[in-house]
């Protein structure tokens, strides 16, 4: 039960940090003054919402109900479509559309750490310490997102060292893209694990 349970429960966590991801890049695009699709940020926060209600349920229940599930499922789809044209068509990103690229992608990476964590303290297992100590790290990195985000937000000129490693961040997404989309993939099945 347990196994099938944190299976799940990691499904959830790896979708919540799609959404996250989703939610995290229209809104600095929104905030930048980005060309950006409203009903994207809005499709990308409610279905955040719908997912997270289940997760607090799971919390305390630790099983999905059927209705639930499908519920999950759907969520998944729509997430699939939302992430087809994350990363845009262009070979060539703007300065605010490597930050969102870059931020939303830490702030999915810390919302999936976190998740880790949490999963063990809820089925008491032990979790690589790896994942403690990233804590600290995506705090960080978050940080120094926020501080641009508000910077080019407030027409003030950021730290030229903090915009060079955006540069060597987004490269580093980049590098990663193929993996990003495919881990997508995993998610049903974790949901409607059986054993």
């Amino acid at each position: 039960m347990a196994n099938k349970a944190t299976k799940q429960y990691n499904g959830m966590i790896l979708l919540t940090g799609y959404l996250q991801r989703l939610f995290v890049a229209e809104t600095i695009y929104r905030r930048l003054n980005e060309p950006h699709d409203p009903e994207r940020f809005e499709k990308a926060k409610s279905l955040l919402d719908e997912a997270y209600t289940i997760v607090q349920v799971f919390e305390k229940t630790q099983s999905l109900t059927y209705e639930q599930k499908e519920q999950l499922l759907l969520i998944v789809k729509k997430t699939e479509n939302l992430m087809a044209s994350y990363f845009k068509e262009e070979t060539t990103y703007s300065f605010p559309q490597k930050i969102a690229i870059v931020g939303s992608s830490l702030y999915a990476e810390q919302h999936v750490n976190s998740g880790i964590v949490r999963l063990g303290e809820i089925f008491k297992v032990e979790v690589n310490r790896d994942f403690h100590m990233r804590i600290k790290f995506y705090e960080q990195r978050t940080k120094v997102i926020d501080y641009l985000v508000y910077s080019i937000e407030n027409k003030e000129q950021p730290e030229e060292q903090i915009m060079k490693a955006i540069d060597s961040w987004f490269n580093d997404v980049m590098r990663n893209k193929e993996f990003i989309l495919n881990d997508l993939n995993q998610i049903p099945q974790m949901l409607e694990h059986e054993k």
